[in-house]
């Protein structure tokens, strides 16, 4: 199914299909355990992507884990750019070098808002990027050079994962090749490093 043709809900249908009150379903978002909905003119609806995460969300809950642990395995980024020493400093940066301002937005390293302020996407890609003492300006670059080097395999990437998991909802898709690209890098950084007894 693309994504034009996904199946939207409003908040009264999606809350009547996973079995809550559309006062439960906004508690989740503002949570931060639910995306937010996408608007279709100024309506906003649910597709499949919300159904599965909240399932998710109730499935972990269901087995015990609190719903700030549950935030923090779902999205990780949410909860890592609260600690992030960006905010200001990332801010300026940019904005004192419109090149590389405009490179992270092209690239996806950085979104801007309609009101203009800047947010950075993946906050792990940042921590990774930067080293103790690096100017911000310095890690974004890296950051940038190092996603704009790997965008021209990303769609090959994304189609042979299709091909190899065709049980997979077509919504995990991207989610299920990031991280098996993690762990394949991982595995292969991994071999590099010697090993103590």
């Amino acid at each position: 199914m693309s994504d034009l043709a996904a199946r939207q809900m409003t908040i009264d249908e999606f809350a009547a299909e996973i079995g809550m009150t559309t006062r439960t379903v906004r508690s989740y978002q503002a949570r931060g355990l639910l995306p937010a909905p996408n608007r279709l003119g100024r309506s906003p609806m649910y597709d499949d992507f919300h159904l599965a995460r909240m399932r998710t969300v109730l499935r972990l809950q269901h087995r015990g884990l609190p719903l700030e642990a549950i935030r923090v395995l779902l999205a990780p980024d949410l909860v890592l750019r609260q600690f992030l020493p960006t905010g200001n400093a990332l801010v300026c940066a940019l904005r004192q070098n419109p090149e590389l301002l405009h490179s992270a937005i092209e690239c996806g390293v950085v979104t801007q808002l309609p009101d203009g302020t800047l947010e950075v996407r993946n906050a792990r890609a940042v921590l990774a990027a930067g080293r103790t003492g690096a100017p911000i300006a310095h890690t974004v670059s890296v950051l940038v050079q190092a996603v704009s080097a790997l965008q021209p395999h990303a769609e090959s990437a994304l189609a042979e994962v299709r091909r190899s998991a065709q049980s997979v909802p077509p919504e995990n898709l991207a989610e299920l090749a990031v991280e098996a690209f993690r762990i394949a890098v991982m595995s292969v950084a991994g071999r590099g490093v010697p090993r103590t007894a």
